[in-house]
């Protein structure tokens, strides 16, 4: 053999030595993968803590350029969780009352190799083996054309497998936790919630935010305590349904109080909290009153405000104080309180 062919052949081998090593390590990633998973539904996570680490791993993984999971809801709405490298690689999440029309007609896996940009995505329908039911969307762009390969394409099937248990794991999470930790009247949390939350929190950034309404006694005065009830239950609903797509807790704390709570940072939370603000004044039951009704808000984040959580409610409530003092209807930060 001459030194030519010699030198070939060592180049091939080298080759399908590299060849073999990269598909072992892919391999060994995949098993990461699902291993985090299958861990993740022993503990019975809620859908917004699974879909962050689902979407954050695969981006890790995959090198992807963006990552979504849309999970239908009871009431029909879907919630989606996405992770775009083109948006500072921000976790973002919204609630939205229907999908673009490109899932409608999604029965199994759906694969592009020639997206936008020559980029490459594949969207696989999430299915709920107990019902046998479509739940939701899991969607996975590359920058790379011809990306999603066969073996690619066989680990995002049994992905999806093992991610529809972890979602049914957390949907009865909820439904368990809702027994013990809910507000008759409101649906709302309750203390013993807010107090497990408080010994048990390990969140980076937390906002608590205390509100109730203004001239809520006039309503009960004037139209008795049942009506105020129905004030109470309508404001709960809208909170909830305002909140829960960014993953906002919400307590009533007694009466007319209650305590959003928000993992996020203080400028964030402010923002949402404003946009809320205005869209309680909007409500037809709350403008159906012959007096302004509307809330005070108080907030204190954890660490901006306060290095401990257990002194976080109570510098929120001096905020709510002087939002009422000053006026109500407004949003006060603890460091401006007197």
């Amino acid at each position: 053999m001459h030194n030519q062919e010699r030198e070939e052949l060592i180049l091939i081998q080298n080759k399908k030595i590299i060849d073999l090593n990269a598909e072992l390590a892919q391999k060994s990633n995949f098993l990461w993968i699902i291993g985090e998973i299958i861990k993740y539904s022993g503990k019975l996570k809620t859908e917004y803590e699974i879909s962050y680490m689902i979407i954050d791993i695969l981006i890790g993984i995959f090198g992807l350029k963006a990552c979504s999971l849309s999970i239908k809801q009871e009431n029909n709405s879907y919630n989606l969780y996405s992770i775009d490298n083109s948006n500072n690689n921000e976790f973002s999440t919204i609630n939205v009352n229907k999908l673009d029309n490109k899932f409608l007609e999604i029965k199994e896996i759906t694969l592009n190799t020639k997206g936008d940009n020559n980029s490459s995505y594949l969207i696989i329908p999430i299915i709920d083996f107990m019902t046998n039911n479509i739940t939701g969307f899991l969607t996975a762009t590359h920058n790379q054309t011809d990306f999603f390969n066969k073996t690619k394409v066989d680990f995002f099937s049994i992905l999806s497998i093992q991610l529809s248990n972890a979602l049914i794991n957390s949907k009865l999470f909820s439904e368990v936790s809702k027994l013990s930790s809910r507000d008759i009247l409101t649906n709302c949390l309750n203390r013993r919630y807010l107090n497990d939350l408080i010994d048990y929190n390990d969140s980076k950034f937390i906002s608590y935010i205390l509100f109730d309404l203004d001239n809520f006694k006039l309503v009960n005065d004037n139209f008795g305590h049942k009506k105020g009830d129905e004030l109470l239950v309508e404001l709960s609903n809208l909170t909830i349904s305002f909140f829960e797509p960014y993953n906002g807790r919400v307590v009533r704390y007694g009466g007319d109080e209650f305590i959003i709570i928000l993992e996020m940072t203080y400028k964030k939370s402010l923002k949402l909290l404003e946009e809320f603000r205005l869209k309680l004044l909007s409500n037809k039951l709350i403008q159906s009153f012959p007096f302004l009704v509307s809330a005070s808000f108080g907030i204190a984040n954890y660490p901006k405000h306060s290095n401990s959580l257990k002194d976080l409610l109570q510098k929120a409530d001096k905020a709510l104080y002087e939002a009422k003092e000053n006026g109500k209807n407004q949003i006060k930060t603890y460091y401006n309180t007197k």
